[in-house]
């Protein structure tokens, strides 16, 4: 492995040039944001609730660990609810993904390896989504974790690495339990590896879950005292098993645009990633497993290396429980890392599939720079700030706009795309609707009270939750609300995509609790 006394100054170059790759496809120039969408605006909305004083579990409903919560609710806190603020978010957070991607990449190949793994994850994976939601905070957390115990592996250093693994599990509970799992293999491979005692083995595996327990246990202490364990528990455990964690969320493994195998080209992109990462992953731990050196990587690469596959490993089967494209893209560096990793073991073959992996990464490049800049948007002057909107959403952001003020309640039924925007509030626990079991029941009576007691003037309800050739079917947990809304409200504007706006007949504030 070439010198890596250069290494900070490169690191430094790399990260200039992504965050300057980032900003010109989140901003149209000079610095106009373009406004986002994906399952982040459920974050950001998260996080203005709290800034108005609303809890998690207790006032709206979460069930991910509250880290992501709290992230959003302290920028906000400290610059205010801006458009551009959500999209510095999603920069700063790619460019810390490839910090680390580089510097844990540097650590088991040359640098020249090292970048291409680096560049070909942003462009190919990260800037692919744009969407800085649980995910890939927990994941950021994990990787740091790795790249510390790839040096010195002292019992400060299993500390700290455990409690990174906890904070993981603030943002998303299963990715910091497994990659804990990956951890604690390697480390027991470790022992026979460097012919460890048990105590040594013992002492490890203590320090690191010590410090996971009391990063974790600190981090949920507020949350445990103002709401309780139990409820935390509901939500956080038993709501997800029962509700939440399901199969494939599509009809061919999770991948999104799926009509049959006419489509397959556009599924294409989808099926490498999802083939590449359990077959590289299985390479890795059978390479590093028998202890063989090809001469293109010592012993000590072949450890690091196994860190780095038992880690990617553990994350992409525990994600397989709960099969989604998004997901499988969240937790795949540790599989690019990798993939380079088995070019450099590859001399005859090594300069050709280097030089066709950065004619990717240019050819991506400049796509993802030339699509940014060449979709149709309205330049529009939200509460939220200036942003750049395509027009099929500036329609609705600007007749709702025209007729509510920002810090008024409003209720998107679907989807809370307009909440940071145009700086409105949501009324009712539930985040958004749906046709599928999340929407409990009890939700949905919530919803009807709240939206009772608070007046809430209008209502944008989404075509997809009416059940098609039914309006109404008795069976639906959505129909109490389906009838409340038509006995006091009235439709008073359908968009094109069908979507409808109802007002409420008497909008004045009325008496009630919830």
């Amino acid at each position: 492995m070439a010198s890596t006394k250069n290494l900070p100054g490169a690191a430094l170059s790399l990260c200039s040039l992504v965050a300057l790759y980032l900003y010109v496809n989140l901003f149209v120039f000079p610095r106009v944001p373009i406004l986002l969408s994906g399952d982040q605006v459920f974050f950001w909305m998260n996080g203005q609730r709290i800034l108005n004083g609303e809890l998690p579990y207790r006032d709206f409903l979460q069930y991910t660990p509250p880290g992501i919560d709290l992230l959003y609710f302290s920028v906000f806190k400290i610059l205010g609810v801006h458009v551009w603020i959500t999209n510095i978010v999603v920069l700063v957070l790619g460019v810390a993904l490839c910090g680390v991607c580089l510097s844990i990449a540097s650590q088991i190949m040359e640098f020249d390896l090292a970048l291409p793994a680096t560049l070909l994850f942003v462009t190919l994976i990260y800037t692919r989504l744009l969407n800085a939601t649980h995910h890939w905070f927990s994941v950021l957390l994990i990787l740091c974790a790795v790249r510390i115990l790839l040096g010195e592996q002292s019992r400060v250093r299993m500390f700290a690495a455990g409690a990174l693994l906890g904070l993981a599990s603030f943002f998303t509970q299963s990715h910091g339990a497994a990659a804990l799992l990956g951890f604690t293999i390697w480390l027991s491979w470790q022992k026979f590896r460097e012919s460890w005692n048990w105590q040594t083995l013992l002492a490890n595996e203590l320090f690191v879950l010590l410090g996971f327990v009391i990063a974790l246990g600190g981090a949920e202490s507020y949350f445990i005292a103002t709401i309780g364990w139990k409820q935390l528990w509901y939500f956080q455990v038993t709501y997800v098993r029962n509700y939440i964690v399901h199969g494939p969320e599509s009809s061919f493994l999770g991948m999104p645009n799926w009509g049959g195998w006419k489509h397959f080209p556009s599924a294409a992109q989808y099926l490498i990633v999802y083939l590449m990462l359990p077959i590289v992953y299985v390479l890795a731990l059978a390479r590093c497993w028998g202890g063989k050196d090809s001469g293109a990587s010592s012993p000590e690469q072949n450890s690091k290396a196994m860190l780095v596959a038992l880690t990617g490993a553990a994350l992409l089967f525990e994600v397989m429980f709960s099969l989604n494209w998004l997901r499988v893209y969240a937790v795949s560096m540790p599989g690019f890392i990798l993939l380079l990793w088995f070019v450099g073991q590859t001399r005859r073959i090594r300069p050709v599939a280097v030089g066709v992996i950065w004619m990717g990464i240019l050819f991506i490049a400049a796509t993802q720079i030339f699509y940014a800049h060449h979709r149709e948007y309205v330049i529009a002057k939200l509460p939220a700030g200036w942003a750049a909107v395509n027009p099929e959403a500036y329609q609705k952001l600007h007749w709702i706009g025209e007729h509510t003020r920002p810090e008024e309640f409003f209720f998107h039924s679907g989807w809370p795309g307009v909440y940071i925007p145009l700086r409105l509030r949501n009324p009712v626990f539930v985040d958004a609707l749906g046709l599928n079991i999340a929407t409990r029941p009890e939700f949905v009576q919530r919803s009807i009270v709240q939206l009772d007691a608070r007046a809430v003037h209008y209502i944008l309800w989404s075509q997809r939750l009416n059940a098609p050739g039914d309006h109404d079917p008795p069976t639906s947990s959505l129909s109490p609300l389906r009838t409340y809304i038509h006995e006091h409200y009235r439709r008073v504007k359908v968009f094109g995509d069908l979507d409808e706006i109802w007002e409420r007949d008497n909008p004045a504030p009325v008496a009630g609790t919830w």
